[in-house]
C-alpha cells in the first residue's frame, strides 16, 4: 500500500480465500484488489488436452484417444469445476488402464492396428477417480464440514437450479445445529469466514463446486 514502494507482489491461488489464509499482520499489509480468473471451459479444456496429446491439425500424429473421449472429458471436466489437472488426470488414468489391459492380453490389438483410449474408457476412469477422491475425503472431513454437507443437502432439495450461497449456507447450519441439541454445535458460533474456509476445502477436494458471483 506504500505510495513509493517499487515492489509489487502478486498471489496465484486456485482457492477463493487465500487473503484470510494469511496471518492477521500480513492480511494488514497487503491491498484488497482480487482478479477472479474463469474457469475453462469445455472448449478450452478440449484445445488444451489435444495439444498436450498431439492432436492439433498443426501437431500430426497417430491419435491415442477418440475424439469423443477427448470431448467428454472435457465436459466432465468444465461441469464439475474447471480444473484443468482434472481432466488429465481422467485422461491419466484411462490410459494407464487401456495399456494395462493390453499389456495382460485382456485386450487384443488386430493386425495393423494400434491401442486406443475410447469414451468408455475415460466414462470408467472418471467414475473411479470421483468415487476414490469423494469417499476418502468426506470420510476425512470434519465433524463440521460433515454438517456443512448435510445443510447443502437440505438446501438443495429446494432450489430447481442448485446454486446456494454461503450465507444461506451458514443459516442452515445455525438452525440445524440449534435443533440438534449439541452442545459442541451450539457453542461454536461459526462466521461467515469459517464457512467459506470449509467450503473452500470441501471444493478443492471435488465433493462441492464453488462458483463465485461478482
Amino acid at each position: 500500500r506504500a505510495t513509493t514502494a517499487r515492489l509489487v507482489v502478486i498471489g496465484i491461488s486456485n482457492t477463493i480465500n487465500l487473503p484470510e489464509k494469511m496471518s492477521t499482520r500480513v492480511q494488514s499489509r497487503i491491498g484488497g484488489d482480487r482478479c477472479h480468473f474463469k474457469s475453462y471451459n469445455v472448449q478450452d479444456t478440449q484445445t488444451i488436452l489435444k495439444s498436450r496429446l498431439g492432436m492439433l491439425d498443426d501437431h500430426p500424429g497417430h491419435a491415442v484417444f477418440e475424439e469423443d473421449a477427448i470431448k467428454f472429458a472435457a465436459r466432465k471436466t468444465a461441469n464439475l469445476s474447471g480444473d484443468i489437472r482434472k481432466a488429465f488426470q481422467m485422461c491419466k488414468s484411462a490410459a494407464e488402464k487401456v495399456l494395462e489391459d493390453y499389456s495382460t492380453g485382456k485386450r487384443k490389438l488386430t493386425e495393423g492396428s494400434r491401442p486406443l483410449v475410447k469414451i468408455s474408457d475415460v466414462q470408467k476412469g472418471s467414475r473411479d477417480m470421483f468415487t476414490s477422491i469423494v469417499h476418502k475425503a468426506v470420510s476425512c472431513s470434519t465433524s463440521f464440514e460433515a454438517l456443512l454437507l448435510i445443510s447443502l443437502g437440505a438446501l438443495k432439495r429446494t432450489r430447481e437450479d442448485g446454486s446456494i450461497f454461503v450465507k444461506e449456507i451458514l443459516t442452515k447450519i445455525e438452525s440445524i445445529a440449534d435443533a440438534s441439541g449439541e452442545p459442541k454445535y451450539m457453542n461454536a458460533h461459526l462466521s461467515f469466514e469459517d464457512v467459506l474456509r470449509m467450503a473452500n476445502r470441501l471444493g478443492e477436494a471435488g465433493i462441492i463446486q464453488l462458483n463465485i458471483y461478482s
